[in-house]
């Protein structure tokens, strides 16, 4: 069965997000939505929309997602009983109405191969609900690697909300906590996949929600985006540096090594082992120059 989870703070779109739910052509599934101490009451809404969905509600004292939308997430996914996948909806996305059925329609070829990670197609509106681009298309089985590559070398759009996982594995892997839970979702569809291809369908599709309300569309946590994003980088440089494609690796090296020597800050990373899994033989000779340099003794 499916768990639908929603980490609920903000109210200003979350009517549309539950009537994507309510809409739903097949019910088999129950929504668990968390309010993580919002200053606005959703369980008017709710009520009001969720006529016909099994669905429980949480309300929490503390603000947990102030400091970590990561543990937000896993609070209430410990929520949930015996589902075993897992949806983390944002509460401001929309679902087709087919969305469901569509999981049902393709889970027995997915079982049978025992993948961990679903993707569905998206795209981007606006806060009138306006389409914004094209849906995303993939093949039917994407090679993970080649997934994150898309992110780090194409710079194409993901979202968490266009992914289920299989519960096992968030419990196993668990969510990497990154600033503003930035990139989180690519770590986990990287790792939680544990190299089995990220099953793509495209009969249905996740409206995510781009507005200045989000994390994603908002300008004024830019900082705290870039030290995300150079926290992911290097998590994956670190621990993942031999299961990267060789274009993405060479990309995340040369960003992490601009990035550090122009704002004086330690590598964080072994470059030998990077740089002998790429065959750059020659930049390994001439690692002790570079080193200083990075740490600016010399010019």
């Amino acid at each position: 069965m499916l768990a639908i989870v929603i980490p609920y703070y903000k109210i200003d779109f979350f009517k549309d997000t539950l009537t994507s739910l309510e809409n739903q052509t097949c019910k088999d599934f129950k929504a668990y939505i968390g309010n993580d101490a919002s200053p606005d009451d959703p369980l008017p809404l709710i009520e009001e929309n969720l006529r016909t969905i099994n669905h429980k509600y949480i309300e929490y004292s503390e603000n947990l997602g102030r400091r970590s939308l990561v543990s937000q997430w896993e609070r209430v996914i410990s929520e949930t009983k015996d589902e075993e996948w897992i949806l983390i909806l944002g509460d401001d996305d929309v679902l087709s109405i087919n969305f469901v059925q569509e999981f049902y329609n393709h889970l027995s070829e997915i079982e049978a191969k025992q993948y961990n990670v679903i993707k569905f197609s998206q795209c981007w509106i606006d806060e009138a609900g306006k389409t914004l681009n094209e849906f995303t298309n993939y093949p039917k089985l994407i090679d993970p690697a080649e997934h994150l590559g898309y992110k780090i070398v194409k710079g194409e759009r993901s979202s968490l909300s266009e992914h289920i996982f299989r519960k096992s594995q968030i419990q196993k892997i668990r969510f990497k906590d990154f600033p503003l839970a930035w990139a989180a979702d690519d770590v986990a569809v990287f790792e939680f996949s544990e190299c089995k291809p990220i099953y793509f369908i495209n009969e249905a599709k996740v409206y995510v929600r781009v507005s200045n309300e989000n994390i994603s569309g908002r300008k004024d946590n830019l900082v705290i985006k870039k030290e995300a994003k150079i926290a992911f980088e290097k998590y994956l440089i670190k621990n993942h540096y031999k299961n990267l494609t060789i274009e993405s690796l060479k990309k995340l090296v040369d960003h992490q090594i601009y990035y550090r020597y122009h704002n004086n800050i330690p590598l964080g990373f072994s470059l030998f082992k990077v740089y002998l899994h790429l065959g750059y033989y020659k930049k390994i000779i001439a690692l002790p120059k570079t080193y200083l340099i990075l740490n600016k003794i010399i010019k």
